[in-house]
């Protein structure tokens, strides 16, 4: 009996699968066997058969509309093969040479200008006009006492040597050039502020210094130390000077002018017409002024001529009369006929262009005189610690709301000398561009002779009604004598626009998105007959291989994994197992120590007589 116990036993030990339960961890063992069978699926194509780069190609090349793989797949003999991917490989490189030459001049960005022509209501520009004369002699009282003995100093009558003569003409001039050599200029405070701050090699002329131009600086520099209200004061003002103003068939008035102070040409007046759009063209639609320039009021030797400085430009943009402008004779009718041309420019990536953001800083349009002003004045700051005392002006017109130091020491002025004379010689430093976009107004200029006598008189009403003291003796005034002398006093400008048509030159991509998609899609096409989806005929494939080869690497860990795993479960039932064995084993044990207590006892019965009747149980036990 023992023998078929341990029989048993050992057969079931020996079948080391076998349990009573399922190991603790018998639930994730068949998730994970699950996982494993869908990898194993994902192994497999579409046929069923297993997965490799060789069968991911065949496919490829059998279901593409790329040329020439198909050809390399199907061929029966290795030179055809040879032939077809020396082709493919050929016309790719080709197809890649060409498509590095239409990206390269893609990514150059370049621009085409187009002109085109169109019609339509034009808006007025501004005009800023300036009397050429910047103080009048009967306000020489309120300058400073240097401006007055230099002006005293250039009076005919003291540069006159006792022992002149009335000689020729061109002895005269001579001998005028020569007197303003006497000229104490050194006693002025600003002398040395003009030309002796600079170095004989700031220049590349010689050191010999123009004796007029020196008066004309010495005046400027003395001008500018005047107080800004003293010298719109001591300028010429627009009610007196304007004696006719008309914008098409409407009175504009001096209250529709604003004053520009400008150290050459004193008061200047700009007229800002707003949104005013003309809808005719010619000289009866457009500006016409008429303006009384009151020559008598004009410094000797410092103005050397009669007429006012005109200056057409955009609106809201900073008139620079002196480097813009132009001069219209007195005596004389000036029409100006303007045609509009309206430049657009390309910013980044294809142009250069600035964007307009001065208007809400400054209150003016950018332009790139405005730039390079404003920028040059911080070079002067970071190198002398003060602005130029030339854009006093431009400072009050912008209004900053800083308090602006102009340079006024001696030190701080030979610096600014410097730092002019360093300006002119090297590379500009501002990074001025030129506006994405800006009205530009090309002049048609015509000058005819006016007044005519008879008109003189009908001129000189209406200046008498505004200025008694100018008409006190009209009759010797307006004498057959003085006629033209007094025309002087005149000048009429019409401004007007030729013609309604426009010149509009635009900048534009030479090369569109939408263009260089189809010289791409054409270059691919010619080469390798791809087009936008058979792209994604390779773009898949490369997608598959890259997965595949990503599976494999994963599948290769997971197989390891799957060992390991499988490694240690077998052992895990393995020792719950023979744990389980030991405990069957124990219990074994325990049953047969008690049933050879009970084997013993019945024995000791026996002999003792009691249970005779137990011997054959006994026998059967046994």
């Amino acid at each position: 009996m023992n023998q078929r116990q341990n029989s048993r036993t050992n057969s079931g030990f020996q079948n080391k699968f076998w349990l009573e339960h399922p190991p603790p961890d018998y639930g994730q063992q068949m998730d994970l066997q699950d996982k494993e069978d869908e990898k194993s699926r994902e192994s497999l194509d579409s046929t069923g058969k297993t997965k490799s780069f060789k069968r991911l190609v065949v496919r490829f090349a059998e279901k593409t509309s790329m040329q020439g793989v198909a050809y390399i797949n199907s061929a029966k003999v290795w030179y055809a093969k040879i032939i077809w991917t020396f082709l493919l490989i050929s016309c790719t490189a080709g197809m890649g040479l060409h498509l590095y030459y239409l990206i390269n001049q893609f990514l150059l960005f370049p621009v085409q200008t187009k002109i085109e022509l169109g019609f339509s209501n034009l808006i007025f520009p501004a005009v800023t006009i300036c009397n050429v004369n910047p103080i009048r002699m009967s306000k020489i009282d309120m300058a400073s006492q240097q401006i007055q003995s230099l002006i005293e100093q250039l009076e005919w009558s003291n540069l006159q040597d006792d022992e002149e003569t009335t000689t020729q003409g061109a002895r005269r001039r001579k001998r005028f050039v020569d007197e303003l050599s006497k000229i104490n200029k050194s006693a002025f405070s600003d002398y040395d502020d003009v030309f002796d701050n600079y170095d004989d090699d700031d220049y590349e002329f010689g050191s010999q210094k123009d004796e007029r131009l020196e008066i004309l600086s010495l005046f400027r520099e003395l001008y500018k130390d005047e107080e800004r209200d003293i010298k719109v004061e001591m300028g010429h003002h627009i009610e007196d000077m304007l004696i006719s103003c008309t914008v098409g068939k409407y009175k504009c008035y001096a209250n529709n002018f604003t004053v520009l102070q400008h150290d050459v040409y004193g008061n200047c007046y700009t007229l800002k017409t707003g949104s005013l759009k003309i809808a005719k063209a010619g000289p009866t639609n457009g500006l016409s002024l008429i303006l009384y320039m009151d020559k008598e009021e004009y410094l000797k030797q410092i103005s050397e001529g009669y007429g006012a400085r005109v200056l057409v430009h955009d609106k809201d943009t900073y008139p620079y009369p002196l480097e813009e402008g132009f001069f219209v004779p007195s005596s004389s009718e000036t029409q100006i006929g303007l045609r509009m041309v309206t430049i657009e420019r390309q910013d980044k990536p294809y142009g250069n262009c600035t964007e307009d953001t001065y208007i809400r800083k400054y209150g003016y349009k950018y332009t790139r005189s405005f730039c390079q002003t404003l920028c040059s004045q911080e070079l002067f700051f970071k190198t002398c610690g003060c602005y130029e005392d030339d854009v006093t002006e431009l400072y009050y017109q912008i209004k900053t709301g800083v308090t602006e130091k102009f340079c006024e020491t001696r030190q701080e002025i030979k610096c600014m000398n410097k730092e002019r004379a360093r300006q002119n010689r090297q590379k500009a430093e501002c990074d001025c561009k030129n506006p994405c976009r800006e009205h530009q107004f090309l002049k048609t200029i015509s000058y005819r002779n006016w007044p005519t006598e008879d008109y003189m008189f009908t001129l000189k009403d209406g200046v008498c009604d505004r200025l008694p003291a100018q008409c006190k003796d009209a009759s010797a005034l307006y004498g057959q004598t003085e006629l033209y002398r007094k025309s002087l006093n005149y000048v009429k400008i019409d401004i007007y626009y030729e013609d309604l048509n426009f010149e509009r030159i635009v900048e534009s991509p030479e090369i569109e998105n939408a263009q260089f998609a189809s010289d791409v899609g054409g270059a691919v096409g010619l080469w390798i007959g791809l087009s936008f989806l058979s792209m994604f005929e390779v773009v898949q494939l490369l997608l598959e291989c890259c997965a595949f080869a990503g599976h494999k690497c994963t599948n290769r860990s997971r197989k390891r994994n799957a060992r390991r795993r499988k490694n240690k479960s077998i052992k895990t039932k393995e020792n719950i197992y023979a744990t389980e064995m030991d405990n069957k084993k124990s219990n074994f044990s325990k049953k047969e120590s008690e049933n050879n207590l009970q084997l013993n006892k019945r024995y000791q019965d026996l002999y003792a007589g009691n249970y005779s009747h137990e011997y054959n149980y006994i026998d059967n036990r046994v």
